[in-house]
């Protein structure tokens, strides 16, 4: 690839237009103050993968353009001159939902009212795999629970399929469902397990030809097992009335808004846990729907007496797992569950 091909691309990388769609480009250049993106994010990307640039290539192609620019460093990249960033927009069924305003988590998972009975997706069907490859430090034991837990609570992603053998494992997603930005994160972060840092690449070329080799029974075996289970409402006896029962459930309403079912709910509240950041004040519209959620806890009035805002931290018996707390004025905090919330709720409409 010449440097010139290069540069075209990491100009379009930091465009408006791809920046204006871009949720995770354009989240880490805004929380760096000068306006930077690390190279390394960009050397992630699967496009610069597969062409093998280096770092050096990189630098040097970004010398020769007029749209971007190096840090003091050589370590960043950003618009020149720190031209602002464009709004970011995501284009969802034609319409245009403001990600950055704080409505979009309910505007993106609101769906019209259907007088006929909900067609459930299955997430499983024409399933497209994008195989990754984790890797634990020599001499580290893992196994695929602790993964699988691990890519939930770090990265809010659930794999149908992950295997762990003696020194590396493998994970799928589902590639049509898996944007960009999260491929980027899970290779630029890893996860976490204990101590230890495990590294995530996505598998290409010999290696992805060795996993379906290897595994690739094995994989069609889960991944149809997972269809079978979506499809029949769970295993097991009564698996089929189980389904009908939940393509047949009532709308829910909470906090002025109708949701399809109290799974999307409980999804809603663990977006919102995932995209914010720790100890940060929850703006609005996320503020009005915790004190919403709030009127179903057991000990509501203790959790809401002084309040003055609500954030997100690591809970406090559990470092791996964050929760939502209720800030008060006189500093004190104190953590709550959403999912204890949304079950009194459940049990209030029989549900």
């Amino acid at each position: 690839m010449s440097i010139e091909e290069i540069k075209k691309q990491v100009e379009y990388y930091l465009s408006d237009k791809n920046l204006s769609q871009d949720e995770f480009f354009h989240k880490q250049i805004t929380q760096n103050q000068d306006g930077y993106l690390q190279l390394q994010f960009i050397l992630k990307c699967n496009k610069v993968k597969q062409m093998k640039v280096t770092q050096e290539q990189l630098v040097e192609a970004i010398k020769t353009s007029t749209e971007v620019e190096l840090s003091p460093d050589s370590t960043s990249v950003r618009r020149s001159n720190n031209k602002p960033l464009p709004e970011l927009i995501i284009t969802q069924t034609n319409k245009k939902v403001k990600t950055n305003s704080g409505e979009a988590v309910a505007a993106q998972q609101q769906q019209e009212e259907k007088p006929q009975v909900e067609v459930i997706d299955n997430p499983y069907h024409n399933f497209e795999p994008l195989i990754f490859t984790v890797k634990a430090p020599a001499g580290v034991a893992v196994n695929w629970t602790q993964i699988t837990e691990a890519l939930m609570k770090q990265h809010n992603i659930s794999s149908p399929y992950v295997r762990y053998g003696k020194t590396e494992g493998n994970f799928a997603l589902n590639k049509p469902r898996t944007p960009e930005e999260n491929v980027v994160r899970l290779t630029s972060e890893g996860i976490k397990i204990g101590e230890h840092q495990l590294e995530i690449h996505v598998t290409n070329g010999d290696d992805l030809t060795q996993f379906w080799s290897h595994h690739g029974k094995h994989y069609e075996t889960i991944i149809k097992r997972a269809k079978e289970t979506f499809e029949h409402g769970g295993a097991g006896k009564g698996g089929n009335k189980k389904y009908e029962q939940r393509k047949q459930k009532k709308d829910i309403v909470f906090h002025n808004q109708k949701y399809r079912d109290i799974s999307q709910l409980k999804n809603i509240f663990k977006t919102i846990l995932a995209r914010s950041e720790n100890n940060t004040p929850l703006k609005e519209p996320y503020h009005s729907m915790l004190v919403s959620l709030l009127q179903h806890h057991d000990k509501k009035d203790q959790k809401l007496n002084g309040l003055k805002h609500f954030t997100v931290g690591q809970h406090p018996d559990h470092a791996e797992t964050r929760c939502f707390f209720a800030v008060k004025e006189d500093g004190s905090s104190e953590d709550f569950s959403s999912l204890k919330c949304i079950k009194n709720l459940e049990t209030s409409l029989g549900l």
